[in-house]
């Protein structure tokens, strides 16, 4: 009985030995309080007026969405024990190479828009 107790206990402590990682990176937890005052109006309502604002998720803008599901899902296969060390830092190097390389895609083809668009406009006014 002492041998499973000790057993159970020291494999709990190689299963700690593992840091986790922090999934919710990307997470957005915001709270405000507006205070204003009110003066009439369609229900002829008057004084101090209080409103409360509370949102909770994932800050999604651009391109950054596909990125941020690669990382929490990747994340979790690491939490889990699926992947190695190893294989998710290789892993966390390609998500950052393919965003960037995305990125500059991006930003090269509305710089070209931009300037087929000068261009029309330069050829418009002479």
């Amino acid at each position: 009985m002492r041998y499973i107790l000790f057993l159970l206990l020291f494999m709990t402590g190689i299963a700690d030995a593992v840091e986790k990682q922090d999934c919710e990176v990307m997470d957005k937890k915001e709270f405000a309080i507006a205070l204003g005052w009110k003066f009439g109006g369609w229900g002829f309502g008057v004084g101090p007026e209080i409103a409360f604002k509370d949102s909770r998720g994932v800050d999604w803008s651009g391109s950054v969405q596909y990125m941020v599901a690669e990382y929490q899902e990747l994340c979790s296969r690491y939490n889990t024990g699926r992947i190695s060390q190893a294989q998710y830092d290789r892993e966390i190097q390609n998500i950052i190479e393919r965003s960037r390389r995305y990125e500059m895609e991006i930003a090269e083809y509305f710089r070209k828009k931009k300037a087929v668009i000068f261009n029309q406009m330069e050829r418009a006014v002479r």
